[in-house]
């Protein structure tokens, strides 16, 4: 059996190397989503979404010693606190060459505010995390013992990519269905349903066998 992340954490900190990879490799995904909600539409293009990840990651081993928290909500906050940092860097970095150029000032893109490792703002996984809890079943005992935005991650890395993307661009991005379709070449009708498949197999993956209906039949509207 897998050890979760609290071993893993106990390990590391015991100096296990392995256990520290393995404790990265459990929130990669998690990593992934923060750093694509904090990254903005002028970070988007100046930068490549998985280099970010992967420095996060060697931030995440370097500073690792200095982790003082006792659980996987304390490690959540302290992952998106440092993601945010980086991405800050990487924004002051690019308006010290664009004053260089001349060019025009870019405003510094804030990820996942709070200083707390519970909320979550309401954009990206936020918005996701609001949908999921239309549904009346009852977290499974993994998803309660886990903390929701890093199983939320975990089951949108492993959607099909079309309904992955889609579900990003509708929630995170904030497109319409119709903007979506036109972004990737499908119908509106289509994308919909990509949109009801994706949501569905998510709230499937959180929450493991199903134990009851689906409550967004009335949801969006466009």
């Amino acid at each position: 059996m897998a050890a979760g992340p609290l071993e893993l954490m106990a390990k590391a900190r015991a100096g296990e190397a392995d256990a520290l990879g393995e404790l990265c490799a459990l929130y990669r995904n998690y990593l992934r989503m923060v750093v694509r909600t904090g990254l903005g539409p002028k970070l988007r293009e100046r930068v490549e979404l998985s280099d970010v990840v992967q420095e996060a990651l060697v931030e995440v081993v370097r500073q690792f010693p200095q982790f003082t928290g006792q659980n996987e909500a304390a490690l959540v906050g302290w992952l998106r606190r440092l993601v945010g940092q980086k991405l800050a860097d990487l924004a002051r970095y690019h308006n010290r060459a664009k004053r260089s150029s001349g060019g025009p000032m870019m405003p510094l893109d804030a990820p996942w505010g709070g200083e707390g490792g519970g909320a979550e703002p309401n954009q990206g996984g936020g918005r996701l995390l609001d949908m999921l809890s239309l549904s009346q079943t009852s977290p499974s005992e993994a998803a309660s013992k886990r903390e929701l935005t890093v199983l939320l991650a975990d089951a949108l890395a492993g959607l099909s990519e079309p309904e992955s993307e889609v579900l990003w661009l509708y929630y995170a991005d904030g497109l319409s269905f119709e903007a979506i379709g036109d972004r990737i070449g499908l119908s509106r009708k289509s994308i919909r349903g990509i949109w009801a498949r994706g949501l569905k197999a998510l709230k499937r993956s959180i929450d493991g066998p199903p134990g009851g209906p689906m409550r967004y039949e009335n949801g969006p509207a466009n």
